[in-house]
């Protein structure tokens, strides 16, 4: 019988141990900085949903249609062309599927680009004049 109760005793001091033990152990297991508070969390940058279109405009519109989509008097193959204004009346007039359009086969003298950029491109540039220049 005492072996039975030592036996219960050792068991009963072990859990004891155990619960005293887990409930001591902080539960911040962030890396403390050399002054002893937690480091701060690293801030993230937001997402840019239209980084590719912002790429595509830079790379193929911007060098005629400018930085802000005001279009003008440009020089292209020694040649002087007036391209549109993408803030202008008549743009901001054309559905989202015309300036598409547009885009893929080209207007005027405004070369297709339908050989350059995947239709999804083509969506998100329209996409992107809408944001930028249109203010929609």
């Amino acid at each position: 019988m005492k072996l039975i109760s030592l036996a219960l005793t050792c068991i009963a001091l072990t859990l004891i141990a155990t619960a005293c033990t887990e409930t001591a152990t902080p539960t911040n297991t962030s890396t403390p900085t050399a002054a002893g508070s937690p480091a701060p969390a690293a801030p993230t940058a937001p997402i840019d949903p239209l980084a590719t279109a912002r790429a595509n405009y830079a790379k193929h519109c911007e060098p005629c249609h400018g930085p802000t989509g005001e279009g003008g008097l440009v020089k292209v193959e020694n040649k002087q062309i007036k391209v549109a204004s993408l803030k202008a009346e008549h743009a901001i007039k054309h559905t989202d599927d015309q300036l598409a359009k547009v885009i893929t086969g080209g207007e005027e003298e405004m070369p297709a680009f339908k050989d350059k950029l995947t239709p999804e491109e083509i969506t998100e540039m329209v996409r992107f004049i809408r944001t930028n220049f249109q203010g929609r």
